[in-house]
């Protein structure tokens, strides 16, 4: 396919996050021309000039307001006369005002992006994508269901999970504890840790010496430290903020689970999309224990690369942690298993899929 491919996103690396690494990994293996129009960020100049692809970003002050997507709107009206794609991809609904105007200047097709809790903050927006995009792209069944509940549907709209990269490595070591580990965004409620506090004390009754390995930063973290302190638990947990690849990957092969049990709100959101870290962590062989909510059940498969657990329940997720830590033949048959599960998300399989959707959409449009 040599097919002209405008992305229209309001983050891009060297910005960090789930919609972040999607985009790049699509832009990356997309095998025509690409052009990015997207928000500024700090150290974006480095990171452009070592772009293969064109990177143009517009003023983010408001970072991420109106003001800024009404900028990167205007942005696209002009690059969309000069580039001329034939494909549009949307990455965010905010931005479908953009594709909108982009498919209207130039009769390119348009893919639309839908993540999760995006669709219900921004209904108008979403309406908009889903009544006018010629194909949407969910990244897992719940997202799906979050666009369907908000507006009918004027094109198809397909489910396709986030990309890894297959793992620098998998081979596993073992601290001199049994170590659970959390990787994720210290902002919101809805990741768990809160029930993961009260699961401790059950926890260590059957595993004494277990810790409680945190990564990860965010306006909560001074509340997670307060609540570690006044709970006793500092011997048994480790909060590191965040920390670089290299220290990840070491903590994922050393760690023996990895726990992350998010919940959903009734309203959509908050909640996990999809939650790239499981198959993060299930890619280098580490069993998860995870909250059956939400895109998760996309993300880990109950009984081969984790178990899925009330994610509002603390001795639920205290039982599914110490089966885990104290049965090393199950751990280690799910280990393997979490492996083989792991690589439907890698890259090579996630960039086949949307290249050929792409192609399929492209030429459906052309009839």
């Amino acid at each position: 396919m040599s097919a002209r491919l405008q992305v229209i996103t309001p983050v891009f690396p060297p910005a960090v996050g789930g919609i972040e690494s999607l985009t790049y990994g699509l832009a990356e293996r997309w095998d025509g021309p690409v052009e990015i129009l997207t928000l500024d960020e700090p150290g974006a100049a480095e990171w452009d000039a070592n772009s293969r692809y064109g990177v143009h970003r517009v003023t983010n002050v408001p970072r991420g307001g109106r003001k800024s997507i009404a900028r990167l709107t205007y942005a696209t009206v002009a690059h969309t006369r000069r580039f001329k794609p034939d494909l549009i991809l949307s990455m965010h609904v905010r931005c479908g005002y953009a594709a909108a105007l982009a498919k209207l200047i130039s009769g390119a097709t348009w893919l639309q992006y839908y993540h999760a809790k995006e669709v219900p903050t921004w209904p108008s927006a979403t309406r908009l994508c889903a009544r006018r995009a010629d194909h949407g792209v969910a990244v897992s069944r719940y997202t799906r269901t979050l666009v369907q509940a908000v507006s009918p549907l004027a094109g198809p709209l397909s489910v396709i999970p986030p990309g890894i990269p297959a793992p620098r490595t998998t081979l596993r070591t073992r601290r001199a504890h049994p170590t659970m580990l959390t990787v994720a965004r210290i902002n919101d409620p809805y990741k768990g840790h809160d029930v993961l506090l009260e699961a401790m004390p059950f926890i260590r009754h059957k595993v004494p010496d277990v810790r409680w390995v945190v990564v990860g930063a965010g306006d909560r973290l001074p509340w997670l430290r307060d609540e570690v302190r006044a709970r006793g638990l500092t011997d048994h947990v480790e909060i590191l903020g965040l920390v670089d690849d290299d220290k990840r990957d070491e903590l994922f092969a050393s760690s023996d689970v990895f726990v992350l049990p998010s919940r959903t709100s009734e309203d959509g959101r908050s909640g996990e999309g999809f939650g790239i870290v499981y198959a993060e962590a299930a890619a280098v062989g580490l069993p998860i224990v995870a909250g059956a909510q939400g895109g998760v059940l996309d993300a880990v498969h109950n009984e081969v690369s984790g178990l899925l657990v009330d994610p509002t329940d603390p001795r639920q997720v205290a039982d599914a942690v110490t089966t885990l830590l104290c049965d090393d033949e199950r751990r280690t048959r799910m280990s393997l298993a979490a492996r083989e599960w792991s690589r439907r998300f890698e890259w090579g399989h996630v960039a086949a899929a949307f290249q050929d959707l792409a192609t399929k959409t492209l030429h459906q449009a052309k009839r």
